[in-house]
């Protein structure tokens, strides 16, 4: 399926995650032994953003003016938005596999909660535009700790 072309009355849901089916073989496992982990549906956090995450979330976010979402094209520039990202697609890659609940909790637990942050007009791009990488946030000020507060003694 062509994630990027809008859903149109043919599709199905099955068809808004890609990847495998999960293997619901009811067989069980010998004691000690592990499945090997299923392969990963994309192969870097730039694909999972582009071809999946940026097609789930679409929301309206303006060049200019005030928006309720905010967003930055230039996603990759933001070191807190990267590794939130990175984050959320290990946990969708992992939890893509479970039968049940898996996705439901991939949204409800990790999904909504990292883009609400990421979202927020007060988050990682802040001062940005979905057309134009401007970041207003600067890495919090911290005082270096005492000397050997932190070493093992």
């Amino acid at each position: 399926m062509d994630l990027q072309a809008p859903f149109g009355a043919d599709d199905f849901a099955d068809d808004v995650f890609p990847g495998e089916e999960p293997d619901t073989d009811s067989t069980p496992q010998a004691e000690g032994t592990a499945r090997p982990a299923p392969e990963m549906v994309f192969n870097n956090l730039e694909e999972f953003v582009t071809e999946f995450l940026a097609h789930q979330y679409q929301r309206p976010v303006v060049s200019h003016g005030r928006a309720e979402f905010t967003w930055c094209a230039s996603w990759w520039r933001h070191k807190e938005a990267v590794n939130r990202l990175n984050a959320l697609w290990r946990a969708w890659e992992a939890l893509r596999v479970d039968p049940t609940t898996g996705l439901a909790n991939w949204w409800n637990s990790y999904a909504d909660p990292t883009m609400a942050v990421l979202f927020s007009g007060t988050g990682p791009f802040q001062g940005c535009t979905p057309a134009q990488h401007r970041p207003a946030n600067k890495p919090l000020p911290v005082v270096p700790a005492p000397v050997g507060l932190y070493s093992s003694q």
